[in-house]
């Protein structure tokens, strides 16, 4: 039971680390990743999730060139104890991580040379993760997710390959984040009328321009409860002031959005305004990194499936339909990069917005 962490004096528990404070099956721990061409023509989407409670991992890479959306999915059952004897390398078949130098660079790597999507890529940065106030959801009496997650903006280089065709990838943006905890749809045990969420209007922008970055994040629900706001904006000298309201204008469009104005207040009373347009124009559809009971099981993340390696290819169609091989699929929660403008200075940001069901008295369209 025991791992080389526990050679080190920072447990929290008194348990060994490979004990998790929780026996929920839920329990995950998640590297995700985006990366924008400037131009639009090319992004990609990638995450790799352990849930040591079902001895599971899995991974995806999802490459967005024009309407369509190449998908590898990649599972494995693991040991545990041996998993953990290299805390900093995450691997899942052809899938590789590696935290290079925590909070500035991390390796990311496709090797399998039959595999359809291959890559060899490198995120750095030099700016500061953010760390989000930590979530906790219930549902009446059920804990539906409680999760931390710290976010970071950065640039990419090296190349991704899809179908042998290859893409040089220079100082493209991109964007990260890291979360562990308790969420829904984890394991394939679940029943999905016990995830089923209260209807909400979600924001989430993780951005970046020359002078500065940030991480907003909005939440109206149906059920008439006080929005949820967070977030923080940061200057290039290391100042940040924290966001305490954000206003919206959202053009709803199928499958997404098509332009957004947000009004961000600040402490102290100053206000910055984000104007944004998605870049590529389509969404990324969450299914086929294995989001909302994906993976060709249906079970999604974490699930005990053996081996398992998926590939796939979506058309993403102007009606906001999702076909796979020309049929129409669910599609998941979407998605989507953005250029923005943050009061006149143009930059990036991976920004979800997403409408989910409900009565939301504030939505447009």
């Amino acid at each position: 039971m025991l791992t080389p962490l526990d050679e080190s004096l920072f447990h929290q528990t008194s348990d060994p680390f490979a004990v998790v404070a929780t026996p929920d099956h839920r329990f995950f721990d998640r590297y995700w990743f985006s990366g924008l061409d400037p131009d639009g023509a090319c992004a990609f989407f990638a995450g790799t999730g352990r849930y040591p409670n079902m001895e599971t991992r899995d991974a995806f890479v999802n490459v967005l060139i024009g309407s369509r959306q190449h998908n590898l999915r990649l599972a494995a059952e693991i040991d545990v104890i041996a998993d953990a004897a290299h805390v900093h390398h995450a691997e899942v078949g052809p899938f590789r991580i590696n935290v290079e130098e925590p909070f500035r660079i991390i390796r990311l790597t496709i090797d399998g040379p039959s595999q359809p999507v291959r890559a060899e890529l490198e995120f750095t940065t030099a700016r500061h993760p953010h760390l989000e106030a930590k979530h906790r959801e219930m549902a009446s009496h059920r804990l539906i997710q409680e999760q931390t997650r710290y976010d970071q903006v950065g640039s990419w280089n090296g190349w991704v390959e899809v179908e042998g065709q290859r893409i040089e990838v220079k100082d493209w943006w991109g964007d990260r984040d890291h979360s562990w905890g308790v969420r829904v749809d984890v394991g394939g045990l679940e029943p999905p009328p016990l995830s089923r969420r209260v209807g909400s209007l979600t924001i989430w922008c993780n951005f970046s321009t020359p002078t500065r970055y940030g991480l907003i994040q909005l939440r109206e629900y149906a059920d008439g409860r006080p929005p949820y706001v967070d977030g923080r904006i940061y200057a290039n000298d290391g100042s940040s002031l924290a966001v305490t309201a954000i206003g919206h204008n959202v053009t709803k469009v199928p499958g997404g959005w098509s332009e957004a104005l947000l009004r961000l207040t600040l402490e102290g009373g100053s206000e910055l305004t984000m104007r944004a347009t998605p870049r590529p124009r389509k969404a990324w559809a969450s299914r086929g990194g294995g989001y909302n009971r994906g993976f060709n099981d249906g079970s999604g993340f974490g699930a005990r499936r053996g081996a398992v390696a998926e590939y796939d290819v979506y058309d993403l169609v102007d009606s906001g339909a999702v076909l796979c091989d020309g049929h129409p699929i669910e599609p998941g929660h979407r998605e989507n990069l953005a250029a923005i403008e943050v009061d006149g200075e143009a930059g990036f940001a991976h920004l979800p917005i997403m409408w989910r069901s409900g009565d939301m008295s504030r939505q447009n369209g």
